[in-house]
């Protein structure tokens, strides 16, 4: 293990990768790694252990899955969302992002792309999937820095501040579970969609056990979130939303495309209207912090309809007439979008800190909740009066 110490000077050194940081300078552990030496690190079925760090959250069936950024998958048995029951742990090292069809768990571990057998616990890789800019990958916390040789200096302590990637929504297609809104992963059928710097890559997984890229589409600025409804592909990137016609899920198509002021941005679409939280804090280096409501009727020319003021807005959810968004240090927001001209604030939780994401599963009448503290589940039969009914909390480290 060495310790490099990385001023100004040194960043701007390394700037054709595209490298810019929310700091003049910054200490880090790193060692050297070859692609080789990182495809070492295997995945690992392992008995249970403590949340450490919240990520991002996925759920299928009765079984919630939270990801340690890097590390890996905590495994819940969620039946009783009031005593969620640990069940395991899947080790991953370099992973982000989930999603899952039948037995078959979906997992970037860095550059590569694994399908693992929930059962069978039987793995497969994809090699070098994840390709995109080398700013795209420090900023998500994959490495501090890119050796000229093209191998990865990786830090087990670095992380981008506040970003937990990229976007997503709910999963449709039999068998499949539902993401939060802050995923890059996304399936539709027998079609996994993955997105990587400014491209979008189309998996068949027909073969469950062997995914097989079909495409990949080229965007003209970085996209950080996936959020299928209907037939369409709803994706945030950092300069807008594209919206792609999902007919035929192997051959997406472009049809629209809404720009806004550079930011990050994830986005949840219901009956032809969509929801976009803007924020600062980033490496985006914008100012906004708002929501964005836009008119996606007419797919090749989204409008928007109002912008809301937010503290710093994160992840959100759509159900019904409610919208919850994770607004950061102000924690936990319920809004009664009946009327999107005139949105109204019915409940919060202003005491759970840095909220980053959220999933609101209709049938159980249940709200998962992301925090820096743990994963917080509510009962939302009443929207406007929300009761807790659980902590996951997070652990110190030992």
């Amino acid at each position: 293990m060495k310790n490099y110490f990385f001023a100004a000077a040194a960043l701007l050194a390394v700037s054709s990768f595209g490298l810019y940081s929310c700091e003049d300078s910054m200490q880090l552990d790193i060692t050297h790694a070859s692609h080789a030496d990182l495809r070492k690190r295997d995945v690992k079925q392992k008995a249970a252990q403590p949340l450490e760090e919240t990520g991002k959250i996925y759920v299928k069936d009765n079984f919630l899955y939270i990801n340690e950024k890097n590390k890996g998958v905590h495994i819940y048995d969620n039946t009783n969302p009031e005593k969620p029951n640990q069940v395991g742990y899947m080790a991953i090292p370099g992973n982000l992002d989930v999603a899952m069809k039948g037995d078959y768990l979906y997992a970037d571990s860095y550059m590569d792309l694994v399908a693992i057998n929930v059962k069978t616990k039987k793995t497969t890789r994809v090699n070098d999937v994840f390709k995109g800019s080398f700013d795209e990958m420090r900023r998500e916390g994959r490495f501090a820095a890119l050796g000229a040789d093209g191998n990865y200096l990786f830090s087990k302590s670095f992380q981008a501040v506040n970003n937990f990637g990229g976007g997503g929504g709910s999963n449709n297609g039999g068998g499949t579970g539902t993401a939060g809104s802050m995923a890059r992963f996304a399936i539709v059928g027998d079609v996994l969609y993955v997105l990587d710097g400014s491209s979008m890559k189309v998996f068949d997984i027909t073969d469950q056990e062997n995914p097989k890229q079909v495409s990949e589409t080229k965007m003209d600025f970085a996209i950080e979130t996936i959020f299928p409804e209907g037939d369409k592909l709803f994706i945030g990137g950092t300069q807008g939303m594209f919206i792609y016609d999902n007919t035929d899920p192997m051959k997406p198509v472009a049809v629209g495309k809404f720009e806004h002021l550079f930011s990050c941005d994830p986005v949840v679409v219901q009956n032809d209207i969509a929801y976009i939280t803007l924020r600062n804090g980033t490496p985006c280096r914008t100012t906004v912090n708002q929501l964005d409501i836009v008119d996606v009727k007419d797919p090749k020319n989204p409008t928007l309809l109002k912008s809301y003021p937010m503290h710093n807005p994160h992840g959100l959810s759509i159900q019904g007439n409610t919208l919850y968004v994770c607004d950061g240090n102000q924690g936990l927001k319920v809004l009664d979008v009946t009327d999107v001209n005139d949105i109204k604030t019915v409940g919060k939780d202003p005491s759970l800190r840095k909220a980053y994401d959220v999933i609101a599963l209709g049938e159980q009448k249940t709200l998962v909740v992301v925090g820096k503290e743990g994963i917080f589940q509510y009962n939302n039969s009443d929207p406007a009066n929300l009761k807790q009914l659980s902590v996951i909390p997070v652990q110190a480290k030992g």
